[in-house]
């Protein structure tokens, strides 16, 4: 049966020979799909800047325009142009007016973060009997500690007792 081309724009299934598949893709119903379907995607700001500059379209008005998005001349009339203007323009303002921290101010809000956690060493300290501190390059969940013994070895939270009786064995 040979090898088969599938246009998710059109729905249609082809050939899949080259010169089929690009008289299919510069034909003028599969560049109207194509264009139809990102236009869903295109933000108004976009919208608004291409339809700006276009002419209306009188064929469209009349309800005769066969070219669909890649029309070369607008779709929009006036009042959903002006509405476009109004959205945008509000949005623009609303960006203006949030206070978007800058990216230094976020840098040294997180080196504040870190080094405040870094100097509470709740839960990563161990203290041995001399008085030592041990500091762990792990925090422990404390969620942890309410489970006591049932835990296994490997999620339970270090004791300094743990560390009196080990026996090192060299591997390898």
């Amino acid at each position: 049966m040979g090898k088969r081309y599938y246009c998710d724009y059109c729905d249609k299934t082809m050939v899949a020979s080259p010169s089929i598949v690009r008289t299919h893709n510069k034909g003028v119903v599969h560049q109207k799909l194509v264009s139809d379907h990102y236009q869903k995607y295109k933000d108004p700001k976009t919208i608004l800047r291409e339809e700006s500059n276009k002419k209306p379209c009188v064929r469209f008005a009349r309800g005769e325009c066969q070219f669909g998005g890649i029309c070369r001349f607008s779709h929009y009339t006036q009042e959903q142009i002006n509405a476009l203007k109004q959205y945008v323009a509000a949005q623009e303002s609303t960006k203006l007016n949030a206070d978007q921290p800058s990216f230094e101010d976020l840098y040294q809000k997180l080196q504040t973060e870190k080094t405040t956690k870094s100097q509470t060493n709740e839960g990563t300290a161990m203290y041995d009997y001399n008085g030592v501190t041990h500091v762990f390059p792990w925090v422990y969940n404390p969620v942890f500690d309410s489970f006591g013994d049932s835990l296994p070895p490997s999620l339970k939270r270090l004791q300094i007792d743990d560390f009196l009786n080990t026996t090192f064995t060299d591997w390898g």
